[in-house]
């Protein structure tokens, strides 16, 4: 009998329907090259109005077009997942307040938090924050993709049922020219079952049942 359960259940799981309709949610900034990330500054890019009813999150990725530093000197593109901001659309920080186009110290401000408690700041304190990468960049123009991973979809998914809006933060540590940056987010509703497999199932068991109520009444006789 628990061979035939087994039997059944291994046959509902493999009926379910394997393709999952997927739609990819994209997204722009209203600047699209985001100031073509200023040195001098830390940016704040909040998503407002993303509706995930009734979806899960199956990929997500930001691609950068073009993007090259400005100069050959050491530079570094810091990048966060964020649950908010506190400002709609796009808003900068000046994190750098050097008159000349050299670039400061490289700092994380995201991380680092030197300006954290400037009332001017980007993020509130205590809002959830998942770092995504740092990198360098050439002189040499490339079109960047960042792939998240999963434990960074999951914190995008958590973020956005937490009110239907999330953010990334982006801390260029010198300047980095580039043509657009754009967010795409793949989603899929959940398999459901079919409902002749769920006939099927619900006769296995059936059979299941009175077939044990025959055997109980043989032994009783």
């Amino acid at each position: 009998m628990k061979k035939l359960l087994v039997s059944l259940a291994a046959l509902f799981v493999l009926s379910l329907p394997v393709a999952v309709r997927a739609d990819v949610l994209t997204f722009v900034p209203p600047d699209a090259d985001l100031d073509d990330l200023d040195h001098h500054k830390a940016y704040t890019w909040k998503v407002s109005n993303v509706d995930l009813k009734g979806k899960s999150i199956l990929s997500a990725k930001i691609t950068f077009k073009n993007i090259r530093n400005w100069d050959s000197n050491p530079n570094r593109l810091f990048v966060h997942l964020l649950d908010n901001a506190k400002f709609s659309g796009v808003r900068s920080f000046t994190d750098d307040t050097n008159s000349d186009n050299n670039a400061g110290d490289i700092f994380d401000d995201f991380a680092n938090d030197r300006y954290h408690n400037d009332p001017n700041w980007l993020v509130a304190s205590g809002t959830g924050d998942t770092f995504l990468f740092d990198r360098e960049f050439s002189e040499t123009a490339e079109t960047f993709v960042y792939n998240f991973e999963a434990h960074e979809l999951a914190a995008l998914f958590a973020y956005i049922t937490n009110g239907g809006n999330f953010a990334l933060g982006f801390d260029p540590d010198c300047h980095f020219f580039n043509d657009w940056i754009k967010l795409e987010i793949t989603t899929g509703n959940a398999p459901v079952p079919e409902p002749a497999t769920m006939t099927l199932l619900g006769t296995g068991l059936a059979g299941l049942y009175y077939r044990r109520r025959r055997q109980r009444a043989q032994r009783a006789a």
